[in-house]
Order: structure tokens, then C-alpha cells, then sequence
């Protein structure tokens, strides 16, 4: 762990305690004002777990401090990932749609936990494993964003492979593409995969996000081992929307792909 992010957190933790003990109230009463429990409370306190964004929310409105407690989890949220990842962190709470090509593993906003936690921990030997917790919660508190009123418009193209590569296990695959099929017939939500048929391409280079926005120009997110880049001029938006739009001309209709990723998934029923 970072010592930014230690200081988000505790700085969390610290506003949390002082302003409980400011009212008054005993952890147990902060939990029941807030509907948590006492013990997520403490655990809060001493940094033992990332709160949620809920939690910060309703820290804000019970304790009557407009905004404190949000921004400190916004802060606690960015600094789970690197530097370089950040800003996506807020084009996914700001975009209308959100395109995307992911040619290694299933895209971060339609992990499961234990998907999430395999691939983390295998990308990161020498992370603690409250390192490995607390950028698991991080990824999934990502995924907030699909269950709120304004919630993006998601088209991503999945590679056949990344269904079938067993990550953390056969149960662990199972329990993903169960999500990945729920989610294909889903509002809002278009999948495609790129089957091992599909020849010559394009996408090779590596993972590319698109973004749109209701009042502000389109921008891109790409990606490669240890660093990514967000492109925001007018001429290479353009060529990476234009490479998404050439993948998904390659991939399988909507259709097609959820009925591959059902055969996919009961051939690791059978296992």
C-alpha cells in the first residue's frame, strides 16, 4: 500500500472518529443512524476496511457535512489504482455510453468478486493481502455506477479466449459467465465476442475505452503493460473509434455471442 493511499484512508478514519465523538454518539449509534453496523463502523475507524461509497453518503447527510466524506472516499478511490488509471475512474461516472475492446480478460465493470480477486492476485505476487481486499472492493465499487438512475450505456467486444480461459478455476469461470450472460440481455447493455473464426483483425494493439458524454467531446483510454493514456484530440479519437467499430464488424451479433457464451458455460458444467 501507498503511503497516499494510507493517508486517504486514515484521514477517512480520522474525520469519521472526531466527528462521531463531536455528536456524541457511541459506534453503535453512528451504525444505527446510518444503517450500517457498529462493527463496520470501528472497522472504519482503525482502517481495517475501505468504506463504501453508500457509507460515505450517508455520513454526509447524517452528520450534516455536505460533501466531506464523499470526497475523501473519491480520494480513496483513485489512489487504489495507478496515477495513470485515475481519470477513468470519473469517465465512467460521467459518460452516457461507454465502448470498450478487451482482449485479455472480461471488462473490470462486469468482473464478479472472486473473478476480480483471481486476476488481481495473480497480477500482483507481492501485494499483501489487504492490499489484494482493498483493491478488489475498489473494483467493484466501480461497478456502482451500472445501478444508479443515469447509468451508462455499455457495448464491449470480448474475445472468444477470455471466456474460455479458466481464471481462478472452473467455479470461479462458471460464476463469471453466468454474470456475463445475465448481463448480455440486460437495457443498456450490448456484448459481443470475437470468435477464434474471426481472421486479420484489428485491436491487436491492445485494450481501447470510449467514452461519450451528454455536454463534453468524446475521449478515449488506452492501455498497455504498466501504464495506460487518455486521448482526447479530435483526429486520434476518430482512428480508435473507428478501430472499435472495425472489431465489432469482426465479432458475432449480440445474439450469436450470448448463445456462444452459454455453450461456453455449460462446457464447464460438464468438467
Amino acid at each position: 500500500m501507498s503511503d497516499v493511499e494510507t493517508t486517504a484512508l486514515s484521514v477517512f478514519a480520522a474525520e469519521l472518529r472526531c466527528w462521531r465523538q463531536r455528536l456524541g454518539w457511541s459506534q453503535a449509534e453512528c451504525g444505527e443512524k446510518i444503517a450500517f453496523s457498529a462493527s463496520l463502523v470501528g472497522a472504519v475507524e482503525t482502517c481495517q476496511r475501505t468504506p463504501t461509497l453508500d457509507f460515505a453518503r450517508r455520513l454526509d447527510e447524517v452528520m450534516g457535512t455536505p460533501g466531506t466524506f464523499m470526497r475523501l472516499h473519491e480520494l480513496i478511490a483513485r489512489e487504489a489504482y495507478p496515477s495513470w488509471f485515475a481519470p477513468v475512474i470519473s469517465f465512467e461516472r460521467e459518460a452516457v455510453r461507454v465502448h470498450g475492446w478487451e482482449p485479455g480478460v472480461v471488462p473490470g465493470l462486469l468482473q464478479t468478486e472472486d473473478y476480480a480477486r483471481a486476476i488481481i492476485t495473480a497480477g500482483r505476487p507481492s501485494d499483501s493481502a489487504e492490499m489484494i481486499d482493498r483493491t478488489v472492493a475498489a473494483r467493484m465499487e466501480r461497478q456502482r455506477i451500472l445501478a444508479g438512475e443515469h447509468a451508462p450505456m455499455l457495448w464491449y467486444v470480448i474475445p472468444e479466449g477470455v471466456l474460455r480461459h479458466l481464471v481462478g478455476g472452473a467455479a470461479v469461470m462458471a460464476g463469471q459467465l453466468d454474470k456475463v450472460i445475465e448481463l448480455a440481455g440486460t437495457p443498456g447493455m450490448v456484448l459481443q465476442v470475437l470468435p477464434f473464426t474471426a481472421s486479420d483483425y484489428a485491436g491487436g494493439d491492445g485494450p481501447i475505452a470510449v467514452y461519450d458524454f451528454a455536454d463534453a467531446p468524446t475521449v478515449c483510454y488506452t492501455e498497455c503493460y504498466g501504464g495506460g493514456r487518455v486521448v482526447e484530440t479530435r483526429d486520434e479519437v476518430a482512428d480508435l473509434v473507428t478501430v472499435i467499430s472495425m472489431i465489432r464488424a469482426s465479432a458475432l451479433s449480440p445474439g450469436d455471442s450470448a448463445e456462444l457464451a452459454r455453450k461456453v458455460r455449460s462446457e464447464i458444467r460438464d468438467r
